[in-house]
């Protein structure tokens, strides 16, 4: 029996490793950017390669009245947010490589504060980028 015993601990402690090894590897070198509350219709496309990043923002936000957000995840990858309800959400993880495109309609600004810094992005079609040490401040974002 003590040999039985022996056989089945030996494929459980094999899997461990296994499966701890992906969590510790992504789990310390990236983070998740949310948007909070994202309305009906709004969405969120995770994992976009930097390198195809604007392409992303530019398709995301070509129908009139959308504003989309692009930030990094802390992996070269960024995730991409598709807007357009007029409100203010909260922010988390926002820390690094934060652009806007903002083709929305009557002005609406794309507008990020924080504690310390406050910086819009105007509904004039052109991609914003801000400034790290800002993006990491920022815990609002209103799209007014």
């Amino acid at each position: 029996m003590t040999m039985i015993a022996a056989v089945a601990l030996v494929p459980l402690a094999a899997q461990a490793p296994a499966q701890a090894a992906p969590n510790v590897a992504t789990g310390t070198a990236a983070w998740t950017p949310e948007i909070y509350p994202l309305f009906s219709g709004e969405w969120v496309k995770r994992d976009v390669p930097g390198d195809k990043r604007r392409d992303a923002l530019i398709d995301c936000s070509r129908a009139s009245g959308i504003a989309c957000v692009a930030v990094g995840q802390g992996d070269g990858k960024h995730s991409i947010f598709h807007l357009f309800k007029c409100d203010t959400r909260s922010l988390s993880n926002f820390i690094d490589a934060l652009s806007v495109r903002n083709n929305q309609t009557g002005g609406a600004q794309v507008r990020f504060w924080g504690p310390t810094y406050s910086y819009h992005a105007p509904a004039d079609g052109n991609i914003y980028n801000f400034p790290d040490h800002a993006t990491y401040d920022f815990n609002r974002l209103d799209i007014c």
